[in-house]
């Protein structure tokens, strides 16, 4: 997590991301209302998809809560909005436990992977995603769930975005819930 909220752009109203309290430190995501839906992204765009070279994601998260109509989602999007047109999170959608690796691109969503793992509240959520190349290959907790044999990157409506992506957190609370983050690291293989 970035080292001041300069790194971060915090959207919801009376919302805030803090530093607290974890050995090696964490962030909390913490709503400014029962319902409001908060976004944090990074400030940059600095990640991209691209054929042919080695990309990684991981994060670590807990939520406070998981039932009702809660959601959150947590990996890459572009720009800092809380509707993004374009990027690949894990999510739990409302009234399910199912975290799922979903792929947005040119505005039109892809589930890629249905119960990557299941959320439960105060729980640690570990998961990863490594790109080789060619195929997407989809963790939780050091193992090995799924592989999306060679996904499209580009254009509207296919597997993966090429548009540059900036690490991204939001969830949807219905009470005084919130999502800590203990890590996450985004990294690509690049030459100049």
């Amino acid at each position: 997590v970035g080292s001041t909220t300069l790194d971060w752009t915090i959207t919801g109203t009376s919302s805030t991301f803090a530093i607290t309290n974890l050995l090696g430190g964490a962030a909390l995501l913490t709503p400014g209302g029962s319902s409001t839906v908060t976004t944090v992204a990074g400030t940059h765009n600095g990640f991209q998809f691209i054929s042919g070279y080695d990309f990684w994601y991981l994060c670590r998260i807990q939520p406070a809560a998981v039932s009702s109509t809660k959601t959150f989602l947590f990996g890459l999007q572009t720009g800092t909005s809380a509707t993004s047109t374009d990027g690949i999170w894990f999510t739990k959608p409302a009234s399910s436990t199912s975290v799922n690796l979903v792929s947005r691109v040119g505005s039109t969503s892809t589930t890629l992977v249905t119960g990557v793992t299941t959320a439960s509240a105060a729980t640690w959520i570990d998961v990863a995603f490594y790109y080789n190349g060619t195929d997407l290959l989809v963790y939780a907790s050091d193992n090995l769930i799924a592989r999306v044999s060679s996904p499209t990157i580009g254009s509207s409506g296919t597997t993966l975005t090429n548009a540059l992506l900036t690490p991204v957190f939001q969830m949807t609370p219905t009470a005084t819930d919130t999502l800590t983050i203990d890590y996450v690291l985004a990294a690509q293989e690049m030459t100049r």
